[in-house]
């Protein structure tokens, strides 16, 4: 990150604030979706048919899942759509939320699912919440200067930063979904 950027992302504590409230919001609200749409029902799932499934096919699903989030996140942040960024967000933490809840409610019976799926809690959200967190600043700013020819050299300073930034994160994104797909498909045939 240069200068510019870090002066931007550490001015916005009240932004970083904001989404750990619509997270914790969001993390309520899937509580509710569990409980109304009936707690009572079990989800299996068939741990044989991951274990026979080809590396490249893991690593594609695992990759598709994790990189769409991003790549719609840089494409608004660009576009200065941070009220949809917070949307996605909201979303996409409900779905963790959602994710949790069965954790906690399988631990008892299932620990391969807390043994497969802890990375995504523990690496992946946090990294997640943190590029969210970066874009939903970036988007206030590209969406105050991008219309402004006089501070369009800021403009493209901030943009270029960003571009740069979020190449690393994808190939985070790309890196941990190989090493995850591994991950899981090792552990899979294990059992």
């Amino acid at each position: 990150m240069n200068n510019t950027l870090k002066k931007l992302v550490r001015s916005e504590n009240k932004r970083l604030l904001y989404l750990t409230i619509i997270l914790i919001i969001s993390l309520i609200l899937s509580a509710l979706i569990y409980i109304l749409t009936g707690s009572k029902a079990a989800i299996s799932i068939n741990y044989e048919s991951i274990s026979k499934m080809l590396f490249m096919e893991v690593f594609i699903m695992t990759l598709k899942r994790n990189l769409i989030y991003f790549i719609a996140i840089i494409l608004l942040t660009c576009m200065g759509q941070g009220k949809i960024i917070n949307l996605l967000f909201i979303l996409i933490s409900i779905y963790y939320g959602l994710s949790i809840i069965y954790l906690i409610r399988t631990l008892n019976m299932d620990v391969k699912y807390f043994v497969l799926n802890f990375t995504d809690y523990f690496v992946f959200f946090p990294i997640l919440f943190y590029f969210t967190f970066v874009s939903s600043t970036i988007s206030k700013y590209t969406k105050k200067t991008k219309n402004i020819e006089t501070i369009s050299h800021k403009f493209d300073i901030i943009i270029n930063s960003y571009i740069k930034l979020s190449l690393i994160y994808i190939l985070f994104v790309v890196a941990y979904s190989f090493i995850y797909s591994y991950y899981i498909l090792i552990l899979s045939r294990l059992w």
